[in-house]
């Protein structure tokens, strides 16, 4: 297939001609020649060439095609008409010239009879037939658009095998169609914008644009010319079209098939032809097939119609028969869909209300199948579908929201959002009919039978001019997506809203109008305006602001969503200020609510409230007359505040703030914490160290006291008031009483006591309200009691008790001493008395006084003291030391020989027994052991209680996150799976005794915890099946004392065993440990999906045609990763096509530009096109680029048209779109003939051709570029005497010498504004002579010479060209330069057309340089630390210097964070960093390169994001501004910053920590969070950025100063340069008059000017 153009016309069909070159060497010109071979034999054939060509009988010639087959007598018979061939001297001989063949393409027929298969190939999973059945339901709208009653289109399903094969028959009442708009049907994209041509002008005149309408309800839904073929060809193979135009008694029909395409093509006819069969209306006898059978009863219809159009579509598909009669219900409402506003009205398909005669329409489409007897038909109205999906939004939704948006000009978007409610249990909103259910053998589990409304559906479907657009939809816009943060509407409203949008056809759509080309992107742009249309009127107030208050009235008023639940009649609330809503108020006992039901007596908390409440339900309150159960959108509920020792109060809150994720356990750690903080005991404490324990024994006198008492709640935590916050704060007093017990209790309040007896000490809690009140709320408040005993104190004074009056001489006498205390108690005698002074005195005696000294000792034994004397609490596995003493009768210690006490456990059954020896202390320590006494002293019993030990008897290991309520214990022998090289953090333990307390962590006991890595266990099972080597780690956190006995087990556990590869199938596997073994089988099957295996692949690479599918499908087998088949059926295998892409392999021989005269002529060029080729790409242009250059501007000043085609194959080409050229005149260079003429020669003769100078002379005056046909000239000498006579009629007489030569001399006149250019006049020369005979011999070589001028001229103008050429070059360079400039200076907004000169440009140069310079000076943050180091060889300079920070609260908070590295100077070398570090003597702090290094990202594994955080996370790093050095300074931030990240505040920080273990965090607000996730204190908390004394990092220049100095001052520059230079070599133009100035030159005469 060659390159050219379209062919000229043909030559006609009766004659045949063929076009020969004649290419032979010796040949002067190769123009072509047409040779008739009509009825000529071959030898003829070659005997008209000789003639033609004017080649003797000896020549030899060879006539070939142009693929050089020679044309012999076999061959001679195959030449078609038109065929081109040429003349050679051989077959081989190569081609002097290049030649033209004329060819013929056009589309093949697959372009129309398979375009459907493509359109509606990709239908998103759907049945595409409804989509083609809607092209064919636009044409019928279209052309019912001007019926003034009843739009009647009628949709046949002819199923009846007896009438004929499967057809389908779409009939309309409308204007129908004349011949020539038939004929224009059938041109492919001929759309109803391109239909006013030469080619195929309409009927009717030329679009016209409907006027706006509501709903663009316009009808003007027949567009592209391609959606009728495509839908009839996707339907079938063949159609057929009959029509009747309004007001012609004629019927037209036309019939196009694949059938017919193909037998063209076989007989190599003309395959784009076709016949319009015009006939009279009901005249069917052209149709014979029995498989039309239908046909005649259809146009016998013909009659009784004014006007119609039927297409008549058969040989259906096989499985479009199928679906049609089995989904008949489905795509018939998929239709109604589409159609639903064209069928109902612009209001829809409203059920609830009437309809008025406004909304009314006047649309019938009626569908009906026939299928074959006794079978009856299906009629079916699309009016009468009340379940498509726009009837269901309609009809279920109780409030509508309507806008309109525009965008410039006339394009023009109505919309309506609509609200569905909750109404009692379920949403309203509509189930969508095509998405998925559940199967038989689905997981009821993994469905969700209702969905929280509309779900992730699309707000918005798409109506175009009123016809539905089913691909497209608009998810939502700004203002009415849902909201972010919590709002004062429920975010599940945001879910209960559907809506429409109606475009005009300024939004474009695919051909086949099942997608918006960038409907959304339009809407989303900042340009588009939205209004809120209210009674019909536009409304300019804030969209957002109106649209969430009509949602939270539609919440309010529409939604059912509480069911109140046993009613217990009705109430008057005075809590309420508007009195009319203080009754009625219903009561219920509990409500039903989000699928849960809260009942009176349960514990709630609430939301949104101040403060946050908790308190039990006492019962909920609905306004309005109930008797019974009632479904509400909410009401109010009334509870009594928790803790009621703290509220003792009830509080209503509406239902909608009580808190729904709220658990139980949660409500009651609340109302816990907060009875926590009231009294719960004292604490005594004793400042002086002289404590009194309870039941104390003290001797009379001692000092009680002082004693410090403090109220303590159950956190442990001091306080003095009540803490209440709705009452005022009462304090808390302290009341002390000491009470004496003795048969008449008295109450004392003095600091000691001396008298002897029981006393008890209370301390009570009491208000300070004056009442003396010990109770809050119905509980006593903490109290204390203290029992002690008071007992006689050491002796103090003796009192000589009764002495006998008479003694006897030399009898021994007692004398009784009783000992007192300071209070008079008689007490022990002092304990450290060891001799006694005895007196004896006799009175009447000389020496009547003798004293002596009485060592008194204890007495024999008399009791046994144990001590404690109370009941003794030993702890378990300790020891009970009890102190025994041996007494005196007198109480004091006394010693026996032999004295033993024994100590026995009574009560079970082999107790230890235990004894001391008290011989010679007379006491001992017993360590709970029994007691017997041998020595007739009674025993001694005590109760022994034994209790759970405290000390650590248990270790608890749990996880918990800061900020988290959430522990997650680890039980014993747990396993943990966890990421390999993650960090398990966040572990904590608890201590506990053997009563299950906590015990207290002291830093004795932190010392006997440990963390011990128990083993690791490998396992080597590299012998059995290439099982892995599989680590567990075992952790052990032990508590050790002397009390701790370890127990270990001999228990492996094995685990994470993983078969690397092999078949399916039995194995077994090997346990041995030493000499002991143990087998067990396991079944091994395919692993997890891991790749695709392709079967049976084909020899690559596979070549498939386009438009046709493969011969051989794809087999593909599902496996693991080493091979195994994997019988996994919930995989899903997609194709997905790459991208296009250039082609870099394409033949540019196979790519032309086509160039022709005139305007645009459809979608191909016209005959007569001229074909350019293709030029060679330079070294450095891309391979996939193709370039036109160094072609010939045509001649000719006019339109011109230039469009690209490249050949695929010889039957399919690619068209580009056509571009229009517009050439115009140059500046005149000079005035030259339209062809060379020879020198002319006159003589004085009596002929009148003798005389004749020039017949016919055509001057052009050439320009730059093209030439320029001006004028004709007609001169005639009549005359002996050189009479010239000019066409304009002048007569002029010379005298003439015989052989002389003159000049004639042509000067143009031009007439215009401005000074004429010059412009160089032609001169012919030409001879005279007086006899005609010397005339004729001067003129053979005047011819001759003129033939050797031409020569020179030719090249010398192939010279001049070189030079011209490189003059054209810089221009041209120039004016390219010019055009990409102007497009970059105006999207920087500066007005090129007041650019006209240099001066101009200079001085806005200027202008923007001060602007440059005045956005320098602008004070702006400067870091103002001094760098005396930076311009040292090697040096970049100090940290602070090297970067800046756009924002100021970054700059400040990454200033601080580096506060200690600002000063630090940056190296390019370590010899520079050595040489400063050794000049300042270590004091200056350096860095180099070489040391720095990057970090990876923390938390972006895999390229995705592991969670969505909070608070505009980004690295530190990527807001540093490097003004110099960016490579260098890149690598030193990296490694200074590392990973750091900046958020908006400290809650975001926290968020982000919890989300993946990250590292250092900064907030805008100036905290810092460390990686190990300390915060807070002044240390992590950045100054002012005053305080930081100019450590700061810098700001950087505006954007506006970039702005200025990358573009528009750069360009500004270059485009001076490109006005210079086109000033330069610019041309005027001015207006060329018709007139002409003639000049005769003759050697010795003046010149005489003829006008």
């Amino acid at each position: 297939m060659a390159d050219s153009g379209v062919s000229r016309a043909e030559s006609s069909t009766d004659s045949l001609s063929v076009y020969i070159y004649d290419c032979r060497p010796d040949s002067k010109a190769s123009c072509e020649k047409v040779v008739e071979i009509s009825g000529k034999s071959y030898d003829k054939f070659l005997q008209a060439v000789r003639q033609e060509f004017s080649i003797s009988q000896n020549e030899v010639f060879v006539l070939t095609t142009t693929d050089r087959r020679q044309i012999v007598r076999d061959v001679y018979g195959e030449l078609t008409n038109g065929r081109t061939l040429h003349l050679l001297q051989s077959v081989d001989q190569e081609l002097a010239t290049a030649t033209q063949e004329r060819i013929n393409y056009l589309p093949h027929y697959h372009t129309i009879v398979q375009s459907g298969q493509y359109e509606y190939y990709a239908s998103e999973g759907q049945k595409a037939l409804p989509y083609a059945f809607a092209e064919l339901i636009d044409n019928a709208l279209s052309a019912t658009s001007r019926n003034r009653g009843v739009r009647s289109i009628d949709i046949r399903l002819l199923f009846d095998e007896s009438q004929g094969g499967p057809a389908v028959v779409v009939i309309d009442n409308g204007r129908g169609m004349t011949s020539k708009e038939l004929n224009n049907w059938a041109v492919y994209r001929l759309s109803k914008f391109t239909r006013d041509d030469n080619t195929f002008q309409s009927d009717h005149s030329g679009y016209v644009r409907p006027s706006p309408i509501p709903r663009s309800l316009n009808s003007d839904i027949s567009y592209f010319g391609v959606g009728g073929k495509q839908a009839v060809f996707y339907i079938g193979q063949s159609v057929r079209i009959m029509s009747k135009p309004v007001g012609s008694p004629d019927a037209h029909e036309f019939v196009m098939s694949k059938e017919d395409f193909e037998q063209k093509e076989k007989n190599k006819e003309e395959i784009y032809s076709g016949i319009i069969r015009n006939r009279k209306p009901g005249d069917c006898s052209h149709v014979r097939g029995d498989e039309e059978r239908f046909l005649h009863s259809l146009i016998l219809e013909e009659q009784s119609k004014e006007s119609f159009t039927a297409i008549v579509i058969t040989r259906i598909q096989p499985e479009h028969v199928t679906y049609l009669k089995q989904d008949f219900t489905l795509w018939t409402r998929e239709l109604a869909h589409i159609y639903h506003y064209y069928v109902h009205g612009i209001h829809g398909n409203e059920m609830r209300n009437s309809r008025s005669a406004e909304s009314t329409s006047n649309i019938d489409i009626q569908i009906s199948l026939i299928d074959r007897s006794p079978r009856l038909p299906r009629l079916l109205n699309l009016r009468e579908i009340d379940n498509d999906m726009q009837t269901l939004y309609i009809n279920s939704s109780v409030a509508e929201f309507e806008f309109k948006a525009s965008k410039g000009g006339d394009a023009r978007v109505e919309g309506l959002i609509r609200y569905h409610p909750f109404l009692y249990d379920r949403e309203t909103y509509p189930e969508d009919p095509y998405a998925l259910t559940p199967g038989i053998y689905d997981d009821d589990e993994c469905f969700v039978l209702h969905t929280e409304g509309r779900g992730k559906r699309a707000i918005f479907e798409c109506f175009w001019n009123g016809r539905l657009i089913p691909y497209s939809s608009v998810d939502e816009f700004e203002w009415c997506a849902r909201p972010k943060k919590v709002c004062t509407v429920p975010l599940e409203c945001y879910n209960r809203i559907s809506g429409v949008l109606f475009t005009n056809d300024y939004f474009q759509v695919s051909t086949n109008k099942l997608t918006f080309m960038d409907l959304e992107l339009q809407l989303r742009d900042k340009e588009t305006i939205f209004t809120r249309v209210l009674n019909g009127q536009e409304q300019r107030v804030k969209i957002n602001r109106e649209f969430t208050a009509w949602l939270k009235e539609c919440h309010e008023r529409y939604d059912k969503q509480v069911k109140f639940i046993g009613f217990q009649g009705t109430t008057t609330r005075t809590d309420v200020s508007t009195k009319r809503l203080q009754s009625p108020w219903a009561r219920f006992k509990a409500i039903h609510w989000d699928g849960k039901v809260y009942k009176t007596g349960q514990q709630v908390k609430s939301v949104k409230t101040q403060p946050i409440l908790f308190g039990t339900i006492v019962q909920f309150l609905l306004y309005g007359d109930h008797e019974g159960d009632e479904y509400a959108t909410g009401g109010h509920v009334q509870i009594a505040l928790e803790p009621k020792e703290l509220y003792n109060e009830d509080r209503t809150i509406p239902i909608s703030k009580i808190d729904r994720l709220a658990t139980a356990a949660a409500i009651r750690k609340s109302i816990d914490d907060e009875l926590a903080k009231l009294p719960d005991q004292l604490r005594l404490t004793w400042p002086e160290g002289n404590s009194w324990p309870d039941k104390a024994v003290r001797p009379a006198g001692t000092p009680l006291g002082p004693i410090q008492v403090e109220i303590l709640n159950k956190k442990g935590e001091t306080m003095s008031r009540l803490p209440v916050a709705n009452v005022n704060a009462k304090k808390l007093l302290i009341e002390l009483k000491v009470i004496w017990h003795c048969k008449f209790s008295y109450l004392f309040f003095f600091y000691h006591y001396p008298t002897l007896g029981k006393y008890t000490l209370q301390l009570q809690t009491i208000l300070s309200d004056g009442e003396s009140a010990s109770e809050w709320a119905g509980k006593r408040l903490p109290q204390y009691t203290l029992h002690f005993t008071i007992k006689e104190s050491s002796a103090a004074a003796f009192v000589l008790g009764v002495v006998p009056s008479s003694l006897r001489v030399g009898v021994p006498f007692s004398l009784n001493l009783e000992f007192r205390d300071e209070f008079g108690h008689p007490t022990q005698p002092p304990s450290d008395i060891k001799m006694h002074t005895v007196k004896v005195m006799i009175p009447g005696l000389r020496q009547d006084c003798q004293s002596f000294q009485v060592s008194v000792r204890p007495g024999p034994p008399h009791q046994l003291v144990v001590l404690p004397d109370d009941e003794v609490s030993i702890e378990n596995g300790s020891p009970a030391p009890f102190k025994v003493e041996i007494q005196d009768e007198f109480q004091n210690i006394t010693a026996h020989p032999k004295l033993i006490v024994r100590c026995q456990l009574l009560g079970a059954p082999d107790l230890p027994v235990d004894a001391v020896d008290c011989s010679n202390t007379g006491t001992g320590l017993l360590l709970a052991k029994p007691i017997q006494l041998k020595t007739g002293i009674s025993c001694v019993e005590r109760t022994l209680r034994v209790l759970p030990s405290t000390r650590v008897f248990r270790v608890e290991v749990y996880r918990q996150d800061e900020d988290s309520d959430d522990v997650m214990v680890i039980q014993n022998m747990e396993r943990i799976d966890w990421t390999a090289g993650d960090t398990l953090g966040s572990l904590r333990f608890k201590l506990y005794d053997e009563g299950g307390r906590l015990v207290p962590l002291a830093q004795k006991l932190a010392h006997n915890i440990k963390v011990i890595i128990c083993m690791t266990l490998h396992l080597d099972f590299s012998s059995y099946y290439g099982v892995k080597n599989i680590g567990e780690h075992f952790y052990q956190v032990a508590f050790r004392d002397q009390h701790t006995v370890d127990t270990s087990t001999g228990t492996v556990l094995v685990g994470g065993v993983r078969f690397a590869s092999g078949f399916p199938g039995p194995r077994e596997l090997c346990f041995k440990y030493q000499e002991f073994e143990e087998f067990s089988r396991v079944k091994v099957t395919a692993g997890p999906p891991a790749k695709i295996n392709l079967l049976d692949a084909p020899e690559m690479p596979l070549h498939v045609l386009n438009g046709r599918g493969l011969d051989t499908p794809f087999l593909l087998q599902l496996c693991d990763e080493w091979g195994n088949p994997v019988p996994d059926q919930r995989v899903v295998i997609a194709i997905k096509t790459l991208s296009p892409h250039p082609v870099r392999n394409a033949n540019p021989a196979s790519l032309s530009m086509l160039l022709w005269q005139g305007s645009a002529s459809g979608a191909r060029p016209p005959p007569g096109a001229t074909t350019l080729k293709c030029s060679k790409p330079k070294e450095k242009e891309k391979d996939s680029n193709f370039y036109f250059r160094d072609k010939e501007i045509p001649e000719q000043v006019g339109k011109y048209i230039v469009q690209f085609v490249f050949v695929v194959e010889k039957s399919k080409c690619l068209w580009s779109s056509q571009i229009a050229l517009n050439v115009v005149p140059n500046k005149p260079v000079k005035l030259v003939p339209e062809s060379p003429p020879s020198t002319p020669v006159v003589s004085n003769s009596g002929s009148l051709a003798s005389r004749i100078l020039l017949d016919k002379l055509c001057l052009k005056i050439v320009v730059s570029c093209c030439f320029f046909v001006l004028f004709f000239v007609h001169i005639d000498i009549t005359t002996t005497t050189a009479l010239l006579k000019p066409a304009i009629r002048a007569m002029l007489i010379f005298p003439g010498f015989d052989g002389a030569e003159y000049m004639l001399q042509f000067r143009p006149v031009i007439k215009g504004l401005g000074p004429s250019p010059t412009i160089a006049p032609y001169n012919l020369p030409f001879r005279f002579y007086n006899d005609a005979e010397n005339r004729k011999i001067m003129a053979t070589m005047s011819k001759k010479k003129d033939q050797l001028s031409q020569t020179i001229e030719i090249y010398r103008g192939i010279l001049e060209t070189n030079k011209q050429l490189t003059t054209e070059l810089k221009i041209h360079d120039a004016a390219s330069k010019e055009t990409q400039l102007k497009s970059e200076l105006i999207k920087n907004g500066i007005d090129i057309s007041k650019l006209t000169n240099v001066s101009v440009i200079e001085d806005l140069i200027s202008k923007m340089e001060a602007d440059l310079e005045r956005i320098k000076n602008e004070p702006r943050r400067k870091c103002t630390m001094p760098d005396p180091f930076k311009g040292s060889p090697d040096v970049l300079g100090k940290i602070a210097h090297l970067a800046q920070v756009e924002d100021d609260d970054a700059a400040k908070v990454i200033s601080w964070h580096l506060l200690g590295d600002m000063d630090c100077v940056v190296t390019a070398t370590t010899a520079a960093a050595k040489k400063i570090y050794d000049d300042t003597q270590g004091r200056q702090q350096v860095i180099n390169l070489l040391m720095c290094y990057f970090r990876p990202l923390p938390h972006i594994r895999n390229g995705g994001s592991l969670f969505r955080p909070l608070g505009n996370p980004v690295f530190v790093r990527d807001l540093l501004i490097f003004p110099e050095h960016a490579e260098s300074c890149n690598m030193v931030f990296s490694s200074l910053v590392g990973d750091t990240i900046l958020v908006d505040d400290l809650d975001s920080a926290n968020h982000y920590r919890r989300g993946v273990q990250c590292p250092t965090l900064l907030t805008r607000q100036g905290e810092r969070i460390r990686s190990n996730g300390k915060f807070g204190g002044l240390q992590n908390k950045a100054p002012p950025i005053e305080k930081l004394r100019g450590q700061v990092f810098g700001a950087p220049l505006p954007k506006e100063y970039h702005a200025i100095l990358l573009d528009p001052a750069k360009q500004l520059q270059k485009w001076e340069l490109v006005v210079i230079c086109l000033l330069a070599y610019a041309l005027n133009q001015p207006f060329i008059s018709s007139a002409i100035t003639i000049f005769w030159c003759f050697d010795c005469c003046p010149s005489v000017t003829v006008l």
